[in-house]
């Protein structure tokens, strides 16, 4: 007996939703059969503004309460803390960024950066706008004069 329009119509779409798992099929599939893929962000987020405050001779403390709670300290070594950060998005892309800071005598020495976005590029990178866009604000409204009623 030859399958109806209806089963096959099932059939197709079942093969659809079995192919849209494959790797191979995922940049032709449409948006809507694609799994959801978060982004994903692990470390500190560092700004430009942080870097430029940073000053030889830092106490670690200080050096903490600017640029948080290190990500990475090695038991190995005593006098470097590592900063990274890596924000990988739903779509493939990954960032990476490292700052490394050494200490000498508890007192901040050196460090070295990879190029950091400035705060609101950095905001807008993880939020996921464009990065020339800035949102707008809201349009103002006429203030009303106010009248009293009369007497």
């Amino acid at each position: 007996m030859p399958p109806t329009s209806f089963a096959r119509a099932l059939l197709a779409a079942a093969a659809v939703f079995v192919l849209a798992g494959c790797e191979s099929v995922r940049t032709w599939t449409p948006t809507f059969l694609k799994p959801y893929r978060p982004d994903v962000q692990q470390g500190n987020v560092v700004t430009k503004e942080m870097i430029d405050q940073l000053r030889p001779g830092m106490s670690r403390e200080q050096v903490r309460f600017l640029l948080g709670t290190p990500l990475l300290t090695s038991v190995f070594h005593h006098d470097r803390w590592d900063y990274v950060y890596r924000l990988a998005r739903g779509s493939g892309e990954v960032q990476a960024r490292k700052l490394v800071v050494f200490f000498k005598d508890n007192r901040l020495e050196r460090f070295e950066s990879d190029d950091m976005p400035s705060e609101a590029l950095a905001d807008n990178l993880i939020l996921g706008r464009k990065a020339k866009a800035t949102p707008k604000p809201p349009p103002k409204e006429p203030e009303a004069p106010i009248s009293l009623p009369a007497k």
